[in-house]
């Protein structure tokens, strides 16, 4: 029995392991460039919108910029300006990032419906439109129960040749919210840590975690038991479809590969738009950092597509509000 098992399995094998050559004409497919809008709004800073076009996958060039594109933008279904073309790091001359941006003066504010209407010349004009979230204040963060262990992934041999051990810190979090009842709210949660140095400031994100059900609502549990490592290990996109109306209390762990006393770290609690939502969801998923999107990624499940909401065109017209708390650390080593 084992051996007609064995013999299928190699029969398989043989078959998704051959290979065949057939030469494709790329151009055929070549569509119509659409215009691509990226901008992501909230009442922190004057709206910004980034212009360039699709491309062409053997094209040398991803991001061709529009600087000549008119860019209108409205607030409450009412004109406001047509936004101006800026250009920044002028010396850089790489293709890695746009290099471009479309300003304006207005700094939205919550509840603001902002529209932004693209058009130019030899392009299909481009329609995006999104709200302002409400600012959802983090009522309350604390920290408890430090645990040191020892860190088993890293080495260090000092020049005689010791070895030098090296520890982690984990650090368990709380921070408390209420969410809004009369709508579906969507939310991120993530961190960043500064560290005062003899030689100055450092800020850096560390590795999170959770086992809390609210926060762990976009992690698979194949994620992690097959080397995944979710959405990317430093942040949380969630909703409040398990806590509508509730004050709720968030709970995750921080890893920290250095002694955190006297460190500073910044909470960041982003209230999102569904769009903006759907959108980072979709980015996460498709860089392969899920079990779904690696095997959309390899042709073995089905393909993710970046979420879009611009009509017409592409991208993502984006908005978000911010709470944030700040707590120092205080550590003294057993």
């Amino acid at each position: 029995m084992k051996q007609k098992y064995y013999t299928f399995i190699l029969l398989l094998l043989s078959l998704s392991l051959s290979s065949c050559y057939k030469e494709i004409d790329l151009d055929k497919y070549r569509t119509q460039p659409k215009i691509v809008i990226n901008c992501a709004i909230s009442p922190d800073n004057v709206i910004m919108a980034s212009v360039t076009r699709t491309w062409f996958y053997p094209e040398s060039t991803p991001y061709v910029k529009l600087p000549h594109a008119k860019v209108d933008l409205y607030i409450n279904d009412e004109y406001v300006e047509q936004m101006k073309w800026e250009q920044y790091n002028k010396n850089d001359h790489s293709s890695a990032s746009p290099d471009s941006v479309f300003t304006s003066h207005i700094t939205p504010k919550e509840q603001d419906k902002v529209k932004i209407v693209v058009s130019a010349k030899g392009y299909e004009t481009a329609v995006a439109e999104e709200t302002v979230p409400r600012h959802v204040p983090i009522l309350k963060t604390g920290y408890h129960n430090i645990t040191k262990r020892p860190n088993t992934d890293v080495t260090y041999i000092d020049p005689d040749g010791n070895l030098i051990e090296q520890f982690i810190y984990e650090i368990e979090y709380e921070i408390t919210f209420q969410d809004k009842n009369e709508t579906s709210d969507f939310y991120a949660l993530t961190t960043s840590r500064t560290k005062t140095y003899s030689w100055g400031e450092d800020f850096y994100q560390n590795e999170l975690q959770t086992t809390d059900p609210v926060l762990s609502e976009n992690i698979n549990i194949l994620d992690g038991a097959m080397g995944f490592d979710g959405l990317d290990n430093h942040s949380f996109l969630f909703t409040d479809k398990q806590i509508s109306g509730q004050t709720y209390t968030l709970k995750f762990k921080e890893t920290c590969k250095e002694n955190p006393d006297g460190s500073t770290i910044s909470i960041y609690l982003y209230s999102l738009s569904q769009s903006y939502y759907q959108y980072i969801l979709s980015i996460q998923k498709i860089s392969g950092s899920t079990l779904e999107g690696a095997l959309g990624n390899l042709g073995f499940g089905e393909p993710i597509r970046v979420y879009s909401n611009i009509e017409g065109g592409s991208g993502i017209l984006g908005a978000c509000n911010i709470s944030v708390q700040k707590t120092t650390i205080h550590y003294k080593e057993p």
